[in-house]
C-alpha cells in the first residue's frame, strides 16, 4: 500500500510539473510568435549551458533558421524575444528607447561598486549618471589622455622588441597587458607594469573578472536569468574581493589627489574630480559614484578592447597585403606630422578606420545587445505587443554575418565599409558599440586606444602567421566574451629598417 501511495504522489508531482512546463513553454505559441521549440527544462539554452556552443553563435544559428522579423526563445522558463529586423532594432534602441531603457542583468544593491556602474545601472539613476559622464569622453578630454596612451604603446613596442621577437607571441595576452596598462594609467593614475610583472595586481584583477571559471559563469547566469536569487542569496555579480580591491585603489588615489591639489595628471581621476567640483546641482556625484565611474572604465574597457585589438592583428597576419597597405598609410601619416603620431593624425588614417570597423563586425566581442521592456509596447506595423518585463535580445553575430548586409561575411574585407553613408541606412544591423542613448559611452576612447596600438606595432613589426596560428578559428565556449579557444599566437618580426 505504501509503495502504491508513493507511486501515486510521484505521478501527481510529475503531472503538475508537466502542466507547469507546458504552460510556461506555450507563451510564444499563445501569442502567435514564431519560436524555437524548447528541448528541456533549460528551455533552449542546453547547448550553451553544456558548453557545446557560445551564446553568440547559438543565437546566430537560430537567426539563420528563422524567416521572420523576430522570434521567441526560452531561457529556462523565461520567454525572451530575439529581434532580426533592422527597423525594429532601431525602434527599440533609438526611436522608442523610453520603453526599453534598461538592460536585463540585475545587480545585488549590496554590491555598491557593481550596482553603480553605468553599464549595470537602471533608470532613472542611469540617466543622471550618464549625463554627468558624457563630457568625460569629449574630444577635448580624450586629447588630454592621448599622451598617456601613446607612452604605454611605446612601452609595449620596446618590450616586444626585447622579449617577443624570437618566438611566437600570444597576441591576446599582449593586448590584455597593454590595455590594462592604458586603463590603469588613464583611470587610476597607476603604473600597472603588467609586462614586467606577470602577476601584477591589475593583471590578476583582469584575469579574475573575465576568467571563464564556473563561479564566474554561474554569477553571470544568475544575474541575467534568475535575478530574484541575487538578493535572496546575497549573490554578487563579481567576487566581492575584486570589487573591494578596485574600490580601495581608487579611494587611495582620490585621497592623494585631494591632499595634493597642485598635482594635475590629466587622467580620468582628475577629470572626475574637476567634474564633481564644477557640478553645482543638488544631485552631484556621490563619493561611491565617482569611484564606480573609474571602476567602470576598467570593467567595460579592458577585455572588450583587448580582444578586438588582438583579433584585428590576427586578421592582419592572415592578410599580408592588407597589412602592408595599412602600414603605408600609417607611414605616410606620420611623415606628414614630422615623424610623430598625434591625436589629430589618427582621424587622417581612413584605411585604419575601415580595418577597425571590419574587425568589430567580424568579432563582436559582446555578442548580443539586451534590453528589458518596461511597459507594454505595440510593435509598429505588426500585431505584436511586447509585454512589460519581456527580455529583448539583438544577436550581433547573426546581423554581422548576414549576407544581405555583408556579402561574403566570412571574409575579412575592410573595403565593405568604404561607403559608410550606406551603413545602417534602413534600420540598424551594424552596432558594435550599441546605439541610441544607451550606446557605449567609451567608444571613442576604445577606438583611440586601438588605433595607437595598431599604428605603433605596424611601424615596428610585421605580423606573420606561424604554424600555431589557429586557422580556422575555434571559439572558446566557456568564455563570457568572444574568445579563441587556443589564443591568437603569431610572430612579430622586427622591420629591417625602423621607421619611427
Amino acid at each position: 500500500m505504501g509503495a502504491l501511495y508513493s507511486l501515486f504522489l510521484v505521478t501527481v508531482l510529475l503531472g503538475l510539473l508537466c502542466r507547469y512546463f507546458i504552460k510556461k513553454f506555450s507563451y510564444w505559441k499563445n501569442r502567435n510568435v514564431p519560436y524555437v521549440k524548447p528541448t528541456s527544462i533549460f528551455g533552449n539554452l542546453y547547448p550553451v549551458l553544456a558548453l557545446k556552443k557560445t551564446i553568440g553563435h547559438w543565437l546566430q544559428e537560430q537567426y539563420n533558421e528563422c524567416n521572420s522579423d523576430y522570434f521567441g526563445i526560452y531561457a529556462f522558463t523565461q520567454p525572451m524575444l530575439v529581434i532580426k529586423s533592422p527597423t525594429m532594432i532601431k525602434d527599440i534602441i533609438v526611436k522608442d528607447f523610453s520603453y526599453f531603457d534598461n538592460r536585463t542583468v540585475v545587480i545585488n544593491q549590496n554590491d555598491e561598486i557593481m550596482a553603480n556602474l553605468l553599464f549595470t545601472k537602471s533608470n532613472p539613476s542611469w540617466k543622471r549618471i550618464r549625463s554627468k559622464m558624457t563630457p568625460v569622453f569629449s574630444s577635448g578630454k580624450l586629447k588630454l589622455m592621448f599622451p598617456l596612451v601613446l607612452d604605454e604603446a611605446q612601452h609595449l613596442v620596446d618590450l616586444l622588441k626585447q622579449h617577443h621577437c624570437s618566438r611566437p607571441t600570444e597576441m591576446k595576452e599582449i593586448a590584455c597587458k597593454y590595455t590594462i596598462n592604458v586603463i590603469a594609467k588613464c583611470a587610476f593614475a597607476v603604473n600597472a607594469r603588467t609586462f614586467e610583472n606577470e602577476h601584477s595586481e591589475f593583471r590578476e584583477l583582469g584575469r579574475k573578472l573575465f576568467d571563464p571559471r564556473l563561479e564566474n559563469r554561474l554569477r553571470f547566469f544568475v544575474a541575467r536569468f534568475f535575478p530574484g536569487l541575487m538578493k535572496f542569496f546575497d549573490i554578487y555579480l563579481v567576487n566581492p574581493k575584486i570589487s573591494r580591491t578596485l574600490q580601495d585603489i581608487v579611494t587611495c588615489v582620490l585621497h592623494t589627489r585631494k591632499e595634493n591639489t597642485n598635482a594635475k595628471e590629466k587622467d580620468l581621476i582628475d577629470i572626475l574630480i574637476d567634474l564633481k567640483k564644477s557640478d553645482k546641482s543638488e544631485d552631484k556625484f556621490s563619493e561611491i559614484e565617482l569611484i564606480a565611474a573609474a571602476v567602470n572604465f576598467f570593467v567595460a574597457g579592458f577585455e572588450t578592447v583587448a580582444s578586438t585589438l588582438a583579433f584585428i592583428l590576427y586578421e592582419l597576419c592572415l592578410a599580408p597585403d592588407i597589412q602592408e597597405r595599412l602600414r603605408e598609410e600609417i607611414i605616410s601619416t606620420v611623415q606628414g606630422n614630422d615623424g610623430n603620431l598625434t591625436y589629430d593624425s589618427l582621424s587622417d588614417m581612413k584605411y585604419l578606420d575601415l580595418i577597425i570597423l571590419e574587425g568589430m563586425r567580424k568579432y563582436p566581442v559582446l555578442p548580443f545587445i539586451d534590453r528589458r521592456c518596461n511597459s507594454d509596447y505595440k510593435v509598429p506595423g505588426t500585431d505584436l505587443t511586447i509585454e512589460k518585463g519581456t527580455a529583448i535580445y539583438i544577436p550581433l553575430f547573426g546581423l554581422h554575418y548576414d549576407s544581405k548586409y555583408f556579402p561574403n561575411p566570412e571574409k575579412f574585407d575592410p573595403e565593405r565599409f568604404r561607403n559608410k553613408t550606406d551603413l545602417n541606412c534602413d534600420g540598424m544591423y551594424y552596432i558594435p558599440f550599441g546605439s541610441g542613448p544607451r550606446n557605449c559611452i567609451g567608444g571613442r576612447f576604445a577606438l583611440m586606444n586601438m588605433k595607437i596600438a595598431i599604428s605603433k606595432i605596424l611601424l615596428n613589426f610585421e605580423c606573420v602567421r606561424v604554424a600555431e596560428t589557429p586557422v580556422p578559428l575555434v571559439y572558446e565556449t566557456k568564455s563570457l566574451v568572444v574568445a579563441s579557444k587556443v589564443g591568437l599566437p603569431l610572430k612579430l618580426v622586427p622591420l629591417e629598417k625602423l621607421l619611427f
